[in-house]
């Protein structure tokens, strides 16, 4: 809630001396490609020896145990830690890396020829040609391309351990090759010429009510700051029509637009509205923002030409403890880190690291929330997939998405919503949802390896975990696992993606859902239709800035509040339950109740879930109780 200075490199300043929408760089060391899948990547040359290369060296815990535990109490309404975050210099005093880790950790690696550019609590910055990375790490590098035309250099071979480095456990991250983490959003073909219908698509304030948000002079988010993260930077020009259009802003008014931030890391993505890295920027700030109209948002575009840039980024989110909430709508398959999908080398550590930078984060307050994934509980292609062939064809396996496993975060599935409708009126009161797949009739080759997968489906991500145990606080939901499994909770998703397939070039033939919906975005300046959990995530994530304005407090890791909540659900009806769900691994009538791995523990009655009933409801759009 106190937001601090931010920014290196920068004269440290408040946020709110801020000028809204105005690009703001953090001067972030970009680190190098990514890293999990080894497959070998289509090399375009070879880097010159002097080329410089940046990565990160991510120095483990001390006390995680004891961490792990403190998180979860600071969590619990019963523990007398309940709400009693740490700040920064507290966590390092405890549970960061020491000094000396830290010292004989650089000591090795400027014995091998490269330089130390920065320390943060966890994560060693380190820079060095690419002629002492090859000689350093045994390995030869070549270059391919980024997604904005530039180069990164690669290694063709697994990295050789450093004995320093193995001695402390310490993981080597932003210079082996991976896939790079994809958006959970995708367009809608529908016509927005119709605005109403019993299934959308929805504006953020049709949403409000109909999940019922307390009116809008009561929460609206004011005091609280959400950070949304991807690789790209929104357009404030889109978020201004979006919001004019229902009256935050521009003329007839009814209440002031939104707060909203550009924080750009060199090598992040300029916006581009024929981009989908640019459609997620969009959609999690608009849906954030819609969510909690008071709240200040920064969009935070991490760098896309920088490995494992999304760990830059969270990095830098503890160290500053400036965003109360923080959103992301990217994934892929948690098995992609695995040794069996990388020849024999496991890359779980580097989840690890992530692991280790929530913890930190929850410590000091943050809630951390995450989409859950589009592929239904099939995201995972089988393993012949990358290495065979081509010209075969093989299906998609059960499994969950990076991130969103992680018993750190919250993470958020969902639903096709349906509404009351009955026009001229613009009200759109709750009747029923649906949490159903959505099959793909065409085959696919996602990842473009001349392979094809012929069972895809579109749907809210969830399953177990391979890697995270079960968490406490999950032990009052059956799972069916004693690992992590997730989502944690729903919120409207929608169904019926637009796909061009990329063999035939022309659009796939999906089989769609009657009540399949969507939500309305602006991008490019055009009223579009999207669907994914890029649209339940950051909606949950200004539900959750509601409940930290009306409790003036941070929240931390919110899931034993989460679940807690949902155990006593049968008098509190905090969450709808027994929706009609299915994900290609499990297919659940209607009026099932309690956990399931589509929706979590449902999708929020928003004014119990925040603990404010005798708050009135959020009334009709584009009306001063819900602008």
């Amino acid at each position: 809630m106190n937001v601090r200075g931010f920014l290196y490199g920068i004269a440290t300043v408040s946020l709110s001396l801020l000028i809204p929408a105005a690009p703001v760089s953090a001067t972030v060391l970009a680190a190098g490609p990514h890293q999990a899948l080894a497959r070998h990547p289509a090399f375009v040359g070879r880097p010159a020896a002097s080329q410089t290369l940046d990565f990160v060296v991510h120095a483990p815990l001390r006390n995680r145990a004891e961490l792990e535990q403190l998180t979860l109490m600071q969590g619990d309404e019963n523990s007398p830690i309940y709400h009693h975050f740490l700040s920064v210099a507290q966590f390092r005093s405890r549970y960061a890396p020491t000094a000396a880790t830290i010292a004989r950790l650089s000591t090795a690696l400027r014995s091998r020829g490269f330089a130390i550019t920065k320390v943060e609590s966890q994560l060693i910055h380190v820079s060095g040609t690419a002629a002492t990375v090859e000689r350093a790490f045994n390995v030869h590098l070549g270059l391919v391309r980024n997604k904005d035309g530039s180069t990164r250099a690669v290694p063709n071979e697994q990295l050789a351990e450093l004995p320093e480095l193995k001695a402390a456990n310490a993981v080597v991250a932003g210079l082996a090759y991976q896939l790079p983490p994809q958006p959970d959003s995708h367009p809608v073909k529908v016509s927005p010429a119709n605005r109403f219908s019993p299934s959308g698509p929805y504006w953020f304030d049709d949403l409000k009510q109909a999940y019922d948000y307390p009116e809008n002079q009561a929460l609206d988010g004011r005091g609280v700051t959400i950070a949304t993260v991807g690789f790209s930077d929104f357009s404030g020009d889109d978020e201004k029509l979006y919001f004019n259009h229902e009256h935050l802003g521009g003329v007839g008014s009814i209440g002031s637009p939104p707060a909203q931030f550009h924080l750009r890391f060199p090598g992040s993505l300029p916006f581009n509205p024929n981009d989908g890295d640019s459609f997620e920027a969009n959609l999690d700030v608009a849906m954030t923002s819609g969510s909690a109209p008071g709240a200040t948002v920064f969009g935070i575009a991490a760098p896309a030409t920088a490995g494992e840039g999304f760990l830059l980024a969270y990095s830098f989110i503890d160290e500053e403890d400036a965003f109360d909430v923080v959103s992301t709508s990217f994934g892929e398959c948690e098995l992609l880190f695995t040794a069996a999908y990388n020849g024999g080398q496991d890359f779980t550590g580097i989840l690890q690291a992530y692991h280790d930078l929530f913890l930190q984060g929850n410590s000091e307050g943050i809630t951390f929330v995450f989409s859950s994934g589009d592929d239904a509980g099939l995201p995972c292609p089988q393993i012949g997939y990358f290495f065979d062939g081509p010209g075969l064809s093989f299906s998609d396996l059960p499994g969950t998405s990076i991130w969103s496993d992680d018993p750190a975060v919250t993470s958020v599935g969902g639903t096709s919503l349906v509404t009351s409708f009955a026009p001229p009126a613009l009200t759109s009161t709750y009747v029923s949802e649906q949490a159903l797949d959505d099959k793909i009739l065409g085959p696919e080759d996602p990842f473009g390896t001349g392979n094809v997968i012929t069972n895809g489906l579109f749907g809210a991500g969830g399953g177990p975990s391979t890697i995270f145990p079960k968490p406490a606080y999950q032990n009052s939901a059956n799972t069916g696992s004693s690992f992590r499994s997730d989502p944690d909770v729903g919120m409207q998703v929608g169904g019926c993606p637009f796909i061009v397939n990329p063999i035939t070039g022309q659009p796939d033939r999906v089989q769609c859902n009657p009540t399949d919906s969507a939500v309305f975005l602006f991008v490019g300046l055009q009223l579009d239709a999207f669907i994914g959990t890029s649209v339940s995530a950051p909606e949950f994530a200004g539900l959750l800035a509601q409940r930290v304005q009306g409790l003036n407090s941070r929240l931390g890791n919110v899931n034993p509040y989460i679940y807690k909540l949902a155990a006593a659900n049968a008098t509190n009806h905090a969450f709808h339950q027994g929706i009609p769900s299915r994900n290609g691994v499990v297919n659940l009538p209607a009026g099932t109740l309690g956990w399931n791995p589509v929706v979590g523990v449902g999708t929020p009655d928003a004014r119990v879930f925040v603990a404010r009933t005798k708050d009135l409801p959020a009334g009709d759009p584009q009306t001063l109780s819900n602008p």
